[in-house]
């Protein structure tokens, strides 16, 4: 979810050379989104990471702002981040950690991913059966929307299963 970018494109000086890790804007507006909409109230969000440097990737999501007085940390109810222990760089092993933790049904998750250099949303769709979306340049609202969608119609599919049962 986040991104770096020169501080210059987010309000802070042109002639300033330091980047700065901050939310895409598609998924600041998705994570307000959930916290705001009382449809969304008992959603439980995770963070699924393999960050090389687990203890930056975690004081990013304290300082990152999703509205005031609420960062990103205050919204996740489970993380796992890292490729060490259980932890690996496949996000199959961050998932079956999530499950262990949460004891979520894996094909009540939805995961949004927006890896380039392998497929994480096909990886876990295969091994768990967790609903996946794709966000291959960052977050952006209508992506948000498009896994939500996945995720209805997947429950309305699943729901129809379970009936005829």
């Amino acid at each position: 979810v986040p991104s770096r970018r020169k501080r210059s494109a987010w309000g802070g000086h042109e002639d300033d050379d330091c980047d700065c890790v901050c939310l895409y804007e598609g998924a600041r507006l998705a994570l307000r989104e959930l916290a705001l909409d009382p449809k969304f109230r008992g959603v439980q969000v995770a963070a699924a990471s393999s960050s090389l440097e687990p203890s930056y990737s975690r004081a990013c999501l304290q300082a990152l702002e999703v509205l005031p007085e609420l960062s990103l940390t205050d919204m996740l109810s489970y993380q796992q981040i890292g490729r060490t222990g259980s932890l690996t760089p496949r996000k199959t092993t961050h998932f079956w950690e999530l499950h262990k933790e949460s004891d979520i049904p894996y094909n009540e998750m939805l995961f949004f991913d927006d890896c380039n250099w392998g497929d994480h949303c096909a990886d876990v769709t295969n091994e768990y059966g967790v609903i996946s979306q794709p966000t291959p340049s960052g977050m952006t609202l209508g992506e948000f929307h498009k896994g939500l969608e996945k995720y209805r119609t997947e429950s309305i599919r699943r729901a129809a299963v379970h009936k005829d049962d």
